[in-house]
């Protein structure tokens, strides 16, 4: 969680320097919502629920249905936990008490969700800065923190987002670390596809392979986007993969294969794509000998090449 508290330590630094380069007093709190759990439907069934990015940038908090608030005057922060009920017990587990999550996420302090009206109330005339803007990629706007009695005090829709957005821009040692660790996985699993593709197989399978290997031996539970694998003439298609083209067909000798993947870790993700052609496997393994003899110049002599490594046939070529 030091990597979190991090993040909020160069969001307080960034808000305070566009404060006061804007003339404006360095006080107030910056607040965002968590995401909520989501059921499919109309049924009781619950997606496997993933935090909103800005939220998990600053306080990583894995559970859904939280709120995170951040004194820019004093850089203390806060959490707001749901209240939840008892049964909670019988069907998901411990209920675990307020000093759990002040613990595990390292904040100042923590209070239930209800509390937050009373909370901003102890507070005199509290600015609250909330996140409010337009993602480039998807066109798709963020949702800004609302609790039950918000309209009591005054809001500020307009400065966070920009601020806190060009934060996420600049990547930390401790991000780079985790996104090493994100593409690491990742490409142990595209070479673990490598080795299984052959003609016969569906595309899901390869998918399958990609996310078993992910979550077995590197922990990543989720991807940063739906698995692209494509192959043929479905490789023309640049977000295949989705629930009407579900990676469902048949792989052919000679197809060239287009895997788009990547695994996240941490709230961290990363995206790999790679291209190669479809064949059996021994063909491939008679083809290699006779490939590296093309590639060498007239003269060369193919003891060079029987048992050296890729980096060292250039030598020879």
């Amino acid at each position: 969680m030091e990597l979190h508290a991090h993040n909020r330590e160069r969001l307080v630094a960034a808000l305070r320097a566009h404060l006061s380069t804007s003339g404006r007093p360095l006080r107030g709190f910056v607040l965002l919502q968590g995401g909520e759990e989501q059921t499919r439907h109309c049924t009781d069934y619950e997606e496997l629920f993933r935090q909103e990015s800005y939220f998990a940038y600053l306080f990583g908090v894995r559970e859904p249905g939280f709120y995170g608030a951040v004194d820019i005057a004093s850089g203390q922060s806060v959490l707001f936990a749901p209240r939840l009920k008892a049964d909670y017990a019988v069907w998901m587990g411990e209920i675990k008490p307020l000093s759990y999550f002040k613990d595990r996420y390292k904040v100042d302090m923590v209070f239930y969700v209800d509390e937050i009206e009373q909370f901003f109330s102890e507070h005199e005339k509290p600015l609250l800065f909330l996140l409010y803007g337009k993602s480039t990629n998807s066109g798709n706007y963020s949702k800004p923190a609302s609790f039950q009695g918000i309209d009591k005090f005054d809001t500020d829709l307009n400065t966070l987002h920009p601020v806190v957005t060009e934060c996420r821009v600049t990547k930390s040692d401790m991000e780079l670390a985790l996104i090493q660790y994100a593409n690491d996985v990742s490409s142990e699993a595209h070479v673990e596809v490598m080795r299984r593709a052959k003609p016969g197989m569906k595309e899901y399978q390869l998918e399958s392979t990609f996310l078993h290997h992910a979550y077995m031996y590197g922990a990543c539970r989720h991807c940063s986007y739906t698995c692209i694998c494509a192959t043929g003439e479905n490789s023309s298609i640049l977000h295949y993969g989705h629930s009407a083209a579900p990676n469902d067909s048949t792989l052919k000798d000679g197809d060239m294969a287009l895997m788009d993947m990547g695994a996240e870790y941490g709230f961290y993700g990363s995206d790999i794509t790679c291209s190669y052609p479809v064949i059996p496997r021994k063909r491939e393994i008679q083809q290699q000998p006779e490939n590296d003899i093309q590639r060498c110049s007239q003269g060369s002599r193919f003891r060079h090449i029987t048992h050296a490594a890729w980096s060292e046939v250039d030598r020879y070529a």
